[in-house]
């Protein structure tokens, strides 16, 4: 891999449509119980049958459950920074950083609707943008389309 190439991270946990090339998210539902899952899982969490979990598309909005400004920084991430959960359509609820608001209190509120976006979230050792999911307030500018 040269030098500056992206490098997708958790690629599985998410798709570009076939039509519009717009992300959406990816985990399992269980056939026998209904538990929706993400990321994706072999075994049902919730009734532990090893045989039933296909893979569901989760979407590509949803609205924060609730969320923190984070001050001190994981390695490769620069503070501050928002996390969420965000309940998805179904249920689901997805732990994603957001993107697209300031990272303050005040900037962002329980409820707030956010689309998904596949955008850099860091670079690697050999200086490669990496890119994964992010969630940003809907609205907050254009959507991103398939890889570049």
């Amino acid at each position: 891999m040269a030098r500056g190439d992206a490098v997708y991270q958790e690629a599985g946990c998410y798709r570009f449509g076939p039509g519009d090339g717009r992300p959406y998210l990816v985990g399992s539902k269980c056939r026998r119980c209904g538990y929706a899952a993400f990321p994706a899982r072999a075994v049902c969490p919730a009734c532990l049958d090893r045989e039933s979990m296909e893979e569901a598309s989760l979407g590509s909005r949803g609205t924060v459950d609730t969320f923190s400004v984070l001050r001190a920084s994981a390695p490769g991430f620069e503070a501050p920074y928002v996390v969420a959960y965000v309940r998805m359509p179904g249920g689901e609820r997805v732990f994603s950083l957001i993107t697209g608001c300031e990272p303050s209190e005040g900037a962002l509120a329980i409820g707030t609707e956010v689309e998904l976006v596949i955008e850099k979230i860091r670079e690697d050792e050999q200086g490669n943008e990496v890119r994964g999911y992010k969630f940003r307030p809907a609205g907050a500018g254009e959507r991103e389309a398939g890889p570049p």
